[in-house]
């Protein structure tokens, strides 16, 4: 693991933490959190280190704070997907298994709040609350696999960029405001080359397809990092999805 800078959690002020709202802690007494601020330390991780490797011991588990982190599995002859993105408020890290199964990799700088994963695991079986609140928040994060997995078997390459850029411009973060009046840039936490993977597709056709939606008017490409969202209304057509779908892909 990558050495990463490390502080005291703040839980016991959970009320001031930007996750607080959509985390499991929101689920929790004041004294239930008093307790797993005893476990859990804030960690910041430089983009393109790798917080837990594949086949490493599950050491830590927690929650994005800030950033972007992307998950990755390597295959048997070497080569690595990326199978997801996880956001602020969401959960990183296997519990109840001693090897992670996949790579976690900080896509942008990242600040986690991580907790050593036995001493959690024992701390959910005394809080049922939080522990009920985890198992929602799985559920919610395997219906939203599942719908992604619908997405990329059964729809084009421009319907599923079209999606694709539809949740980075929805998800905690990725928006950068200039002002009141001034609009929205949304930031691409990956590569041109990563997001093709994510999307089963090339560079290529991704740069095409990103092309066709800015001569469209859907966006206006700044860079290959930020966009700026021209009609929200078009990209979901382009998407092939509804907005309710589309948002509970992205919140999730």
């Amino acid at each position: 693991m990558n050495e990463a800078l490390q502080q005291s959690c703040v839980c016991g002020k959970s009320p001031n933490c930007v996750i607080y709202h959509r985390s499991i802690c929101s689920a929790g007494t004041a004294e239930d959190l008093a307790q797993l601020n005893r476990i859990t330390h804030q960690k910041t991780f430089p983009r393109g280190s790798v917080i837990q490797a594949q086949g490493e011991t599950c050491e830590i588990v927690g929650n994005i704070i800030d950033g972007v982190v992307k998950l990755s599995s390597t295959s048997v002859n070497g080569d690595d997907h990326i199978v997801g993105l996880l956001f602020p408020s969401d959960f990183f890290g296997r519990l109840f298994a001693d090897e992670s199964r996949l790579s976690y990799e900080a896509a942008t700088d990242v600040t986690l709040c991580t907790i050593n994963r036995v001493a959690f695991e024992r701390y959910l079986f005394a809080h049922p609350l939080i522990e009920h609140e985890m198992l929602k928040a799985k559920l919610d994060e395997l219906d939203a696999v599942r719908e992604w997995a619908a997405i990329t078997n059964g729809h084009t390459t421009m319907q599923r960029v079209a999606t694709l850029l539809y949740v980075f411009s929805k998800r905690a973060g990725n928006q950068i405001r200039h002002g009141a009046d001034a609009p929205d840039i949304v930031h691409v936490p990956l590569s041109r080359r990563d997001i093709a993977d994510y999307l089963g597709t090339t560079p290529e056709t991704l740069s095409r397809n990103i092309q066709t939606l800015s001569r469209a008017k859907v966006i206006r490409n700044i860079n290959a990092r930020h966009f700026q969202l021209i009609d929200a209304e078009e990209l979901i057509r382009y998407s092939g999805e509804t907005r309710a779908d589309l948002d509970r892909i992205a919140t999730a």
